[in-house]
C-alpha cells in the first residue's frame, strides 16, 4: 500500500509521568520547608558564626516554593523544568553542606548524585514530555508510551480495519490478528483517539 503522506506526530501525555511529576513536587515542598526552617534556626543563632551557607539554604528553599507556585498556576510548558531545576539546586546546597560533616569520600560522592540527575531531567525536560507519541508515515503506524522502551510499530499493508475501546486501540489484519495498543497511561486520550482515527481513516481502514 502507497500512501505518499506526509509523516504526522501527535505528542502523548502520560499519566504515570504527571503523577510521579506531583509526588516529587510535593516531596521538594516539603524539604524545602525543613530547609528553611533549619536555616532561620542558625541565622537566629547567636551563637553560630556559619552564614553563607544557612543563606543558600534559605534562598534555595524558597526559590523552590516559589517555583512551584508559578508551576502550578502556569497553562503553557517551558522548555525546562524549573521546578526540577530549583529542586536540584536545593540538594546541592544539601549536598554542599554534608561536607562539613565528617564522612567517607563515598558518602560525599553519593549526596551529588541525586541532584546532578535532577538538573539532567530538568535541562532536558522538554525533549522528556516530546518521547512519548503517536506517529503516522507511508509505512507504518506507532505508539511510544515508555521512555526507556522502543515504540510499538504496526505495517499499514495488512491492516483492514480498527477498533477503540475504553483502554486501548485495536487494529485488525486480514488474516484476523490483532494488534492492541494500550491507552490506560494516555492522559490526553480524546485528542489521542482524534487523531489516530483520522490517519487510519486516511488509509482505508473501516471502523468495527
Amino acid at each position: 500500500m502507497a500512501f505518499f503522506m506526509p509523516e504526522e506526530t501527535f505528542l502523548l501525555q502520560s499519566r504515570r509521568l504527571a503523577r510521579s511529576r506531583r509526588v516529587q513536587t510535593v516531596q521538594h515542598i516539603a524539604g524545602a520547608v525543613m530547609l528553611i526552617a533549619s536555616a532561620l534556626t542558625h541565622l537566629t543563632d547567636p551563637h553560630s558564626h556559619h552564614v553563607v551557607l544557612p543563606v543558600l539554604e534559605l534562598l534555595a528553599g524558597v526559590a523552590l516554593i516559589g517555583t512551584a507556585i508559578v508551576e502550578k498556576v502556569r497553562k503553557t510548558h517551558p522548555r525546562v523544568g524549573w521546578v526540577e531545576l530549583a529542586g536540584s539546586a536545593m540538594m546541592f546546597v544539601e549536598a554542599f553542606a554534608k561536607l562539613q560533616q565528617p564522612h567517607k569520600l563515598a558518602f560525599y560522592i553519593l549526596s551529588f548524585i541525586p541532584p546532578i540527575m535532577l538538573l539532567i531531567f530538568g535541562l532536558f525536560d522538554a525533549r522528556i514530555r516530546h518521547a512519548l507519541y503517536m506517529r503516522a508515515n507511508d509505512e507504518r503506524f506507532e505508539m511510544k508510551q515508555r521512555i526507556v522502551l522502543p515504540p510499538k510499530k504496526v505495517a499499514w499493508d495488512g491492516l483492514r480495519a480498527y477498533r477503540v475501546t475504553e483502554k486501548e486501540l485495536e487494529l485488525h489484519h486480514t488474516d484476523g490478528n490483532i494488534r492492541r495498543l494500550s491507552l490506560k497511561d494516555v492522559k490526553n486520550r480524546e485528542e489521542a483517539v482524534a487523531w489516530a482515527v483520522t490517519q487510519f481513516e486516511r488509509r482505508g481502514l473501516v471502523a468495527q
